[in-house]
């Protein structure tokens, strides 16, 4: 432990202060228990891992059981000395080390991500270049099942939401059903019914129908005289 402490307190170590009662008691000549009622800096020996770590914290003594602590330091072996990080400073280092190493995770992401109409999206490899080459020199391949599937399952739905409405006081024209119409079917013994067939009127017959209407009422007004 002396010999730690000691090490320590040399001149040419850069993180002694020399104003401390350590380096007081060793000028004077004082035994160690001086410093306990003494008020300033001091370094005490506060963990030991022989013969490869010593740990020596700096704290400043306000009386014999008054100790606000500073700075810790690490002595490795052979003889190198560190001074610990405080925690605020270790946790933003992590921090920007991980965004950082996210951010260039995005980045590649962002450029090995791809898209190509017959396939989709995909993400680049060594070997989607010759892939992709391959699939442009094939033009039959148009669309894939997938792609067709999915237009027949969402055409539909909009063809009814955005179906054209007709404005209003308009008339719309109505075919007349097939069942409203005059047919008659002809019959062939031993086979099947023909197609059938409209009635054929002529501009004549449809004179004469008119003109036998006005003769059967002047008859039946004779006859009820």
């Amino acid at each position: 432990e002396e010999t730690a402490l000691a090490y320590f307190c040399q001149i040419g170590n850069p993180f002694y202060d020399r104003s401390s009662l350590n380096e007081q008691i060793y000028m004077k000549n004082l035994p160690a228990e001086a410093m306990l009622n003494a008020t300033g800096i001091e370094y005490a020996l506060i963990h030991r891992q022989d013969p490869v770590l010593y740990i020596i914290r700096k704290h400043f003594r306000e009386g014999p059981n008054e100790l606000r602590p500073l700075q810790e330091y690490y002595v490795l072996a052979p003889g190198h000395i560190y001074q610990a990080p405080d925690a605020a400073s270790v946790i933003s280092h992590r921090l920007l080390t991980a965004v950082h190493h996210f951010g260039k995770a995005f980045d590649e992401a962002s450029q090995r991500a791809a898209y190509h109409p017959s396939s989709g999206y995909y993400w680049k490899t060594n070997n989607s270049s010759d892939e992709l080459t391959k699939k442009d020199s094939s033009k039959d391949k148009v669309l894939t099942v997938t792609q067709r599937a999915r237009f027949d399952a969402i055409f539909p739905n909009y063809h009814e939401r955005f179906r054209p409405r007709i404005p209003a006081g308009t008339t719309t024209q109505t075919a007349i059903p097939p069942s409203t119409m005059n047919t008659e079917a002809t019959t062939i013994p031993g086979g099947d019914t023909n197609l059938p067939r409209k009635e054929e009127r002529t501009p004549s017959d449809s004179q004469s129908n008119i003109s036998e209407r006005p003769m059967i009422e002047v008859k039946k007004q004779k006859t009820q005289k």
